[in-house]
């Protein structure tokens, strides 16, 4: 893909403008042209969806899909302004270069706009529809990543490593501090420290890293140890972070260790830690008829609202509550 955009000597700029060095695309990256305009309301509406699924790509890790934006527009002042308010971090083809345009039409018989032609190692149109599939996975990161998937095995790409979802609000992140507990089969690992590597959505089960051994476990056998912010004192202003130790599993209490002393305190509490942003939690506990489908759910920490005395919790993607800390816990996980 990359030796056919070089070879056909297509000059292609950067968002900011300048000239974009051919040579830097590799064997793994996966050409896009996107046929496309401003005044095309078609257009307009399939940009952003385009854009978000490129950025889903690239906030799991995967930076090999170079769009490049051939415009159709009616100057390129025009052009410019449309990259600007809509478009991503993609490439574009120099508006002055209108016989490259008028080439790239007649090889992928565009017809009408938009368009995405996806191409492979020889310039053929590698996906049917890219388009269409942009717009089905739209509406979730894991049907955007096997989407790709598709495309770079339809083109041929080079393999670069495998890309697993990011968790939206119910999975641990990677990189989370975990002990595990609770396992019948193998006791030895209990009480073990280890971390959080992914999770495998066929087997339900997290990859924890544990030395230089890998297990393979259910939620309800890891003890989350997040950080939280902690006060020096019920009256203290300022905040300071700090590592959760232990839950006693009896009273419901976290323990972390502060000023060289192991302290403890429920969710709640004056003195207790407060959870940071990104910490997952298990919902419990609610009574209210339109909120009690989200007991024992797993959901993330936005953020913690000081008027109410609440935690913002997103329940599901499209579902934010704000919960009292007395009716959320971090383990047992479900």
């Amino acid at each position: 893909m990359a030796a056919l955009v070089r070879s056909l000597g297509l000059p292609l700029l950067d968002r900011s403008g300048k000239p974009h060095d051919i040579q830097q695309l590799t064997s793994a990256d996966v050409i896009a042209f996107y046929f496309s305009a401003h005044w095309c309301p078609p257009c307009r509406h399939f940009t952003p969806v385009l854009k978000k699924f490129v950025e889903t790509l690239q906030s799991n890790g995967e930076q090999s899909l170079k769009v490049i934006f051939v415009s159709s527009d009616q100057s390129e002042h025009d052009m410019w302004k449309y990259m600007y308010d809509s478009h991503g971090d993609w490439f574009a083809l120099a508006y002055s270069c209108r016989d490259g345009k008028e080439r790239l039409e007649r090889q992928y018989q565009v017809s009408g706009i938009p368009q995405l032609v996806v191409i492979d190692a020889v310039g053929r149109q590698a996906v049917r529809d890219a388009r269409g599939e942009v717009m089905a996975a739209s509406s979730s990161s894991t049907q955007v990543l096997t989407t790709y998937l598709g495309w770079k095995t339809a083109v041929g790409a080079t393999p670069s490593a495998p890309v697993q979802p990011r968790p939206l609000h119910g999975e641990l992140l990677p990189g989370l501090c975990v002990r595990i507990c609770g396992l019948q089969g193998a006791p030895e690992h209990n009480g073990c420290e280890g971390t959080v590597r992914g999770f495998d959505p066929q087997r339900q089960r997290y990859v924890v890293q544990l030395g230089e051994k890998s297990l393979s476990l259910r939620a309800a056998n890891l003890l989350q140890l997040p950080v939280v912010q902690v006060r020096s004192g019920e009256d203290s202003t300022e905040w300071f972070e700090a590592g959760i130790a232990d839950f006693d599993v009896d009273t419901g209490e976290l323990i972390w260790e502060q000023d060289g002393k192991m302290l403890r305190g429920r969710l709640g509490d004056p003195s207790a830690p407060r959870l940071k942003a990104g910490t997952r939690i298990v919902v419990q506990g609610l009574q209210a008829e339109t909120a009690k489908q989200w007991n024992e759910h797993i959901g993330q920490v936005l953020e913690y609202d000081e008027p109410s005395e609440r935690y913002l919790v997103q329940v599901a993607p499209d579902a934010q509550l704000k919960i009292r800390p007395g009716n959320i816990r971090i383990f047992p996980l479900p």
